[in-house]
């Protein structure tokens, strides 16, 4: 759809009938104007640089030929009609590319060109008759191919490959889940600018935050194709890199196809899909000329699609408006919405910035958050990535299938293994960036958590800038290093402050004062935020005008790293009975050159004689630490031994009020311990919640094992006897409401725990008084008896079977 339909209209208005000898001499000029282009075309397309050991120069030149003469055919299937501007500029970028590739024979790109003209010529004879119906049927078959063609296809960073490496939609996306939408406003309360902290540390945001949190876990997760059958005005909010705008891509693909249903009513499948980034528009209007500019359509099809009731309007980034049209959008779309009441409609957005407040939308949207992805989701992401990546290779398809699984199972096998993989991988973009570093270290995953985040932010530093800035961008004048050591300022200061999110105009106050140390004029922070605000990566612009790391865990790396690259190491230690410190000094421990020794020499003399924060984070130190003398190992081993296992109601509960610090060496201490130790390790951990424990505690739901000796607990001597799979239990109930994601395995496993932990999920659920927890435990507990009579059914019919096969 091109300027020139509207040219093939106004001769149509002139007359139908033109004389045989003046069609001639037009279709003679039209002839020589195509060749004409094609000559300016080729003549100034580059020469590619040739290679040693290159094709014949005959064999270039036939080939080139050959293209001229492809691409000929291709504009004379067009039609007797002149080719406009925007089809020159296309065919400049088609053959660019396809010099690039020597003109080869097979090139996928000519093929779609080809089809293009032909489709176009439809819609221009149509258009030349006056036939609006057959104009409108052609150009939306031409335009179903074009956005199959434009989002059909995912791209695969991060291969280190010397082209962009594009893969079919169907085979890398994973489909995405939202919360349940809700048409009703959100309760909400003004967030308090300060106030005091509840004990233990956190903020009244923090803990509104986390109760928010919770509340969402209640609510069920749907297919976000499913969310858009019943809502057809849909506002799906996402954080940066939860897989928004790919989410919007494959509804185009799958709405181009015919495949998408946008409500329960019957409408017509085949809706018409406009993606409109918000951020392409240029002016306020959301009108049908601005949407078919930011959508790439031909006004006259978006206007006539809007008026058949067959437009899927696919909004991306309601909150990513350019500066000068910034608050006038929201009521644009609005007021053109209300003109089309009947169109579907998607909306993205980031979350708003203020906690507890409802994003922007227009009126009548149903709302719905991006949800983490499940360990199943993620192990279907890493299967599909694997095998877009081996695809990518040119390998044969069973090759490729073969490669991709193997390596998928290496990796799915990791992430299982490692809580600081497993919390990372639940957003695309972390588990994209997961799947590249273990490609590109050769099948393995860093053990040691410095390494594993160092090789993580280097491809988000390096691979993933390389794959999206622009040349000239102002943080592209920073190499991985630079860009390394100017966030790790930056999240030092920010962790200092206590904060996990700044807004822009500080952020760029702290890159100005850090910028001249890295030899860069301080007027440049301005641009680098105004990059960063485009993009996904180590830091992100969390929600409109707020930034923030797009993980906790790489401001926690970076601000470690900081301290130790200016060995600061009594500040370190004077934060050690700061939850919100533990895991900066943990990871400090564990960089190449610190001095991990006096670290853990400080941590211990915290403590004097006793055991408490100090030897805790010791022993974590020494397990990230590279190297450690083993005099000071064993001096933790014996201080640890004092307390774990808790011998006594008194170790127990100093355990206890130590919480999460002590989890990390409880959790070590399982392997080696006796019956007893193990039943009172997992009650300590089930008190403190320690949801990092769930996978280990996993394989006790099944253990029969029987404590024959008394064991501590909270209050007493535990003299009764105690199954491990029953402490188990008493896990799983202490963590299904503070953990989804323990809740998800539980769910998982417990077909096959022992009998005598559903008996202990009964029990506790007769003397419970949270119904949502209730709920949850007989959920539990209906799926393990279901599993059991299964089993039993299976084996009072084996016999028959033996019988019949004899």
């Amino acid at each position: 759809m091109t300027t020139a339909v509207r040219e093939a209209k106004t001769r149509a208005g002139r007359g139908k009938t033109v004389g045989a000898k003046r069609r001639s001499k037009m279709e003679h000029t039209a002839t020589e104007s195509r060749e004409a282009v094609l000559d300016t075309v080729f003549a100034d397309a580059p020469e590619p640089p040739r290679a040693s050991g290159d094709l014949p120069e005959m064999v270039r030149k036939n080939r080139r030929e050959r293209a001229r003469r492809r691409l000929l055919d291709a504009l004379e299937a067009r039609g007797p009609y002149p080719v406009p501007e925007g089809l020159r500029r296309e065919l400049r970028a088609l053959v660019e590319r396809w010099g690039q590739k020597g003109f080869e024979d097979a090139f996928p790109d000519a093929d779609a060109f080809e089809i293009r003209c032909a489709e176009e010529r439809a819609v221009l004879e149509a258009a030349a008759r006056g036939d609006e119906e057959a104009r409108f049927a052609a150009a939306e078959r031409a335009y179903r191919r074009e956005i199959e063609a434009r989002y059909g296809q995912i791209e695969i960073r991060g291969l280190q490959l010397s082209a962009r490496v594009r893969q079919d939609l169907e085979i890398a996306y994973v489909p995405l889940h939202v919360e349940e939408p809700s048409e009703e406003p959100r309760a909400t309360k003004p967030r308090k600018a300060a106030g005091k902290r509840p004990k233990g540390g956190a903020t009244a945001a923090e803990a509104e935050a986390a109760s928010a949190m919770l509340h969402a876990l209640e609510r069920p997760r749907v297919l976000a194709t499913d969310a858009l059958v019943s809502h057809p005005r849909l506002l799906i909010v996402g954080e940066p890199g939860s897989g928004k705008s790919t989410l919007l891509a494959y509804l185009a693909t799958r709405a181009a196809r015919g495949e998408l249903t946008t409500s329960t009513q019957g409408r017509d499948r085949a809706s018409i899909p406009f993606v409109v980034p918000v951020r392409a528009l240029q002016e306020a209007a959301a009108t049908p000329q601005e949407i078919a500019r930011a959508a790439g359509a031909e006004t006259w099809f978006v206007e006539a699609a809007l008026q058949r009731g067959r437009a899927l309007l696919l909004v991306d980034g309601l909150d990513e408006a350019r500066t000068h049209v910034a608050g006038k959008v929201l009521p644009a779309l609005t007021a053109m919405l209300d003109a089309y009441p009947g169109i579907p409609v998607v909306v993205t957005t980031r979350p708003a910035a203020t906690p507890g407040k409802d994003e922007a939308a227009p009126r009548g949207f149903a709302r719905a958050r991006l949800v983490p992805m499940t360990r199943d989701e993620v192990a279907v992401f890493i299967d599909r990535w694997c095998l877009a990546a081996e695809l990518s290779l040119n390998k044969p398809r069973g090759q490729a299938e073969i490669d991709a699984r193997a390596a998928a199972d290496d990796l799915k096998e990791r992430v299982r293994a490692s809580r600081a993989i497993e919390k990372l991988a639940q957003t695309p973009l972390l588990c994209s960036v997961i799947c590249v570093v273990h490609r590109f270290l050769g099948q393995r995953i860093p053990e040691r958590r410095v390494a594993l985040y160092e090789a993580i932010t280097n491809v988000l530093l390096y691979e993933w800038d390389r794959a999206k800035f622009a040349d000239g961008a102002a943080i592209g004048k920073l190499d991985a290093h630079a860009k390394r050591a100017l966030l790790a300022r930056l999240a030092l200061s920010m962790h200092r402050a206590r904060v996990a999110e700044l807004p822009a105009e500080e952020v760029v106050k702290r890159l100005a004062a850090h910028l001249p140390d890295l030899g860069r004029p301080e007027e440049e922070a301005e641009a680098i935020v105004a990059d960063i605000r485009d993009r996904n990566g180590v830091l992100v612009e969390r929600a409109p005008g707020s930034f923030a790391f797009s993980h906790l865990t790489f401001q926690e790396y970076l601000a470690a790293m900081e301290l130790v690259n200016a060995h600061a190491y009594d500040q370190l230690l004077r934060n050690y009975k700061n939850k919100w410190w533990h895991e900066v000094i943990v990871l400090s421990a564990g960089f190449p050159g610190a001095h991990a020794d006096r670290i853990i020499r400080g941590l211990l003399d915290k403590d004097g004689e006793g055991v408490a924060e100090g030897t805790m984070l010791a022993a974590q130190c020494a397990e990230t630490a590279i190297e450690v003398r083993q005099a000071l190992r064993k001096e933790i081993e014996k201080r640890v031994a004092r307390l774990v296992p808790p011998a006594s109601p008194k170790e127990f509960r100093t355990l206890y009020l130590l919480g999460e610090v002590a989890g990390p060496v409880l959790l070590r201490s399982l392997d080696k311990a006796s019956t007893e130790e193990k039943a009172s390790i997992i009650r300590v951990l089930a008190f403190i919640r320690y949801e990092p424990a769930t996978r280990a505690i996993l394989k006790f739901l099944k253990d029969p094992s029987q404590t024959k000796h008394p064991f501590a607990s909270f209050a007493k001597m535990e003299n009764r006897p105690y199954t491990l799979a029953e402490c188990a239990a008493v896990f799983v109930v202490h963590l299904i409401n503070a953990s989804e994601t323990a809740y998800s395995i539980f769910l998982d496993a417990i077909a096959s725990a022992d009998p005598s932990a559903i008996r202990m999920l009964k029990i506790w659920n007769e003397i419970g008084k949270d119904p949502r927890e209730e709920n949850r435990i007989e959920t539990l507990i209906t799926r393990a008896e279901a599993a059991h009579a299964r089993a039993s059914s299976s084996v009072a019919r084996s016999p028959k079977r033996a019988a019949r096969s004899g």
